[in-house]
């Protein structure tokens, strides 16, 4: 599980580097403007589809089914489920995309209802028009991945992701110096990568043999069992992105509003994907096969140590983010169209995002605990009860803090989830943590804390670096460099409290290398 989990990451943090050589290069072209406001709003809508049919509910539900197929019947029978599961999907995919295609106009209209005041809405609709495309590929990839992790697979899907930015950096580098058009380079390039990582994954599960031959869709009792167990999940994975589409509206009523937004969440997701994501794909699985051979004790220590690793890994990304988060901004973004003024309102959102970022990773951890006994009803719930916490807050923080209020209404919803989450898993007698595990997180909590107290003094110390107009290479490499000693010295606190030794690290690290 360890080397599982460590592949993910490594593979998400290469997409990662790759997605912030995309977004420095977005912020050149297009600033916090009105134009990328309508780039934000014109990727908003695959993403959601993704995250909802393809990422949420959909591989909640297929994996513990594919994986006991897997287990108990062979891969035969396991691939004639995927085949018209993919199949079903393949056609309400193309049926939503044609919809969307039509009815464009009003959906961006009540999604991003500060656009029709000052002439954003019409080239967010063709830009809409354009990128809505991608939404039946990257589902389609999320189905194949699926796959692929319940046959201990996780390289490729993460690689897929990689793809996706890269083909964001071609355009941006290669196509829009001789078009002259980022917007419609951009759109045309989500479009593009949808169909070079739908290819990543498929070739992936070609060569192990896998059989993705086409059928006619067929409702049968495992069509039904599958629509049963995503119900629960679409609810869920809906209503939480109905909470990104609330606070994203109210967002759009301050032009550049939502451009902040993307921009600080594209920081704040850095941790969330590497350990939060990484943690979800390889625990599901993990848990199920424990689960299905019978052994609860093992499925019960795989949480707690995801747990453990997860905040292991995310309390000193937390901590810098709460400390430094203007210099982060300034120093990654500052330049061409984006102003620093604009660089620091986007920092001010970061701190308010990492005020969650633990709660959004940990309950990256423990949904699967759910998910492996195929409870989907039960998340669902939480779901709700955390969307209407955030719909309550969002729009009286926005008019006390401006974007800034949307994310913290965001953090403070995703604290409910954990709390409801954790709660629910010790009533159901699922919730056993390892011994020791209370004082571990302290001390690591301890130790995330002396890290965060030398960064922000190394910070002010070099601010005529790290905030200074059009030194990008120098600001980069300084926070490069406040970064790698902030590293250094979390991990010398955790040796010196005695969390875990040199010894317990280097095996671990060793262990990941050979994965």
């Amino acid at each position: 599980m360890f080397r599982s989990f460590f592949t993910v990451g490594t593979l998400t943090l290469v997409s990662r580097v790759v997605g912030f050589v995309r977004d420095k290069l977005i912020a050149l072209h297009l600033g916090s403007g009105a134009m990328a406001d309508v780039w934000v709003a014109a990727f908003q809508l695959p993403n959601l589809f993704r995250r909802v049919f393809g990422e949420g509910a959909f591989n909640a539900a297929f994996v513990p089914m594919y994986s006991r197929r897997l287990e108990e019947q062979g891969p035969a029978k396991a691939d004639l489920f995927a085949r018209r599961t993919l199949s079903t999907m393949c056609v309400i995919l193309v049926s939503c995309f044609a919809l969307c295609f039509v009815f464009m106009e009003p959906i961006v209209r009540v999604t991003n209802f500060g656009f029709a005041a000052d002439g954003r809405l019409e080239p967010a609709v063709k830009a809409s028009r354009i990128t809505v495309g991608y939404l039946v590929f990257i589902c389609l990839v999320a189905g194949l991945s699926g796959i692929l992790n319940s046959r201990k697979v996780f390289a490729a899907p993460a690689i897929a992701y990689v793809v996706l930015n890269l083909v964001f950096v071609a355009g941006l580098v290669l196509v829009v110096p001789k078009t002259g058009e980022p917007l419609l380079v951009l759109s045309w390039s989500v479009v593009v990568a949808g169909v070079l990582q739908l290819a990543v994954v498929a070739v992936s599960c070609w060569r192990r043999g896998v059989d993705l031959r086409p059928m006619l869709p067929h409702f049968d009792d495992d069509m039904k069992r599958l629509a049963l167990l995503m119900g629960p999940g679409l609810v869920s994975a809906g209503v939480q992105q109905l909470n990104l589409l609330v606070g994203g509206a109210v967002a759009s009523l301050q032009v550049g509003g939502k451009t902040g937004i993307n921009f600080a969440d594209r920081i704040n997701q850095l941790p969330l994907g590497l350990i939060g994501m990484a943690a979800s794909v390889v625990l599901l699985p993990e848990i199920t096969r424990s689960l299905r051979g019978g052994d609860e004790a093992a499925a019960k220590r795989s949480l707690s140590q995801g747990l453990e690793l997860s905040l292991f890994l995310c309390l000193p990304a937390t901590v810098a983010m709460l400390v430094i988060p203007r210099e982060i901004m300034y120093a990654i973004f500052e330049g061409g169209k984006f102003a620093g003024d604009a660089a620091i309102e986007a920092g001010w959102i970061l701190a308010a995002f990492a005020t969650g970022t633990p709660a959004y990773i940990l309950a990256k951890v423990l949904q699967p605990g759910y998910f492996a006994r195929e409870d989907t009803k039960t998340p669902m719930r939480f779901t709700i009860a955390t969307a209407v916490v955030n719909m309550l807050l969002v729009y009286p923080l926005f008019l006390w803090l401006g974007p800034v209020g949307c994310a913290l209404a965001t953090s403070v919803a995703g604290w409910v989830n954990v709390l409801l989450l954790w709660f629910g898993l010790r009533g159901a007698g699922f919730m056993g943590l390892s011994p020791g595990f209370t004082g571990r997180a302290l001390r690591l909590l301890l130790a995330a804390t002396v890290m965060g107290l030398l960064v922000w003094l190394l910070a002010r110390y070099g601010q005529g670096i790290l905030m200074t107009e059009g030194r990008f290479t120098k600001r980069f490499g300084a926070m490069g460099l406040l970064c790698s000693l902030g590293l250094a010295a979390y991990l010398a606190a955790v040796v010196g409290l005695r969390v875990y030794s040199i010894r317990e690290l280097r095996k671990r690290f060793r262990r990941t290398k050979a994965g």
